[in-house]
């Protein structure tokens, strides 16, 4: 007899927690591989946080990456 068990996992306080993370992430210039440039001024940031967040950045940074292979 198959006895399938079945789990339900959650996570507190994910909307705060993923924010913190990110925000480490930033402040600390972990992972970062791209650097944004405008007018003199720059920022790092990371390409996969800039494509979940924009389709502009996301066909942008496609665009770079099939030109560089």
């Amino acid at each position: 007899m198959d006895e399938t068990q079945h789990f339900c996992l959650r996570w507190n306080n994910y909307q705060s927690s993923i924010t913190s993370a990110f925000e480490n992430l930033r402040d600390d210039e972990d992972f970062v591989d791209v650097t944004l440039a405008c007018e003199g001024r720059s920022i790092k940031a990371h390409r996969v946080v800039l494509s979940a967040c924009s389709p502009y950045f996301r066909d942008l940074l496609k665009k770079k990456r099939r030109s560089a292979k």
